[in-house]
């Protein structure tokens, strides 16, 4: 392999790494009376609503369930939409805070979730996970609940947040 395919190959890998994340827990039972983010209701756009039809329709072609949407839970996917466009940055940053949060306010088991920017439609993104193994154990897990979050920064870049729990 000559030494520009080779670099070439790197940056290839390194951005695929940028564009996407995920992580997954299961919560612990804890009696906490203070959710670490206030549940706030959410209304999701129609991209939104449009993306989390389409991770349905893959779940069910796959043989497995349909996930409830709930809206609190996009509310705080949007609230790391938030932290990751003031970070510059995709990342997990602050995800235990966001599973306990699910957890004291909605009766999370477990949570799981997945990260993303730089697509720019809803069936882009799901390829994108779908073509991670990690992404794709998520996407495919034993969850009951769902909610997403989109939002672009000032250059007009979206960033994704996927929250998955199960009740």
């Amino acid at each position: 392999m000559n030494k520009k395919l080779f670099l070439r190959s790197i940056l290839i890998l390194c951005f695929s790494f940028t564009l996407l994340s995920c992580s997954s827990e299961d919560v612990k039972q804890e009696d906490t009376t203070q959710p670490a983010i206030t549940l706030r209701a959410y209304t999701q756009s129609s991209f939104e609503i449009e993306l989390l039809d389409l991770i349905n329709q893959d779940r069910v072609s796959k043989g497995l369930n349909a996930l409830s949407i709930i809206n609190e839970i996009s509310y705080v996917g949007s609230t790391h939409n938030d932290y990751m466009i003031a970070a510059g940055a995709i990342n997990h940053d602050n995800f235990s805070q966001r599973a306990e949060s699910l957890q004291a306010g909605l009766g999370a088991l477990s949570v799981g979730e997945n990260v993303a920017s730089g697509f720019n439609t809803a069936q882009g993104v799901l390829n994108g996970w779908n073509n991670s193994p990690a992404h794709k154990a998520n996407l495919e897990g034993n969850y009951t609940h769902f909610g997403v979050a989109v939002k672009a920064d000032s250059t007009g870049k979206k960033y994704y947040t996927l929250l998955l729990i199960r009740k």
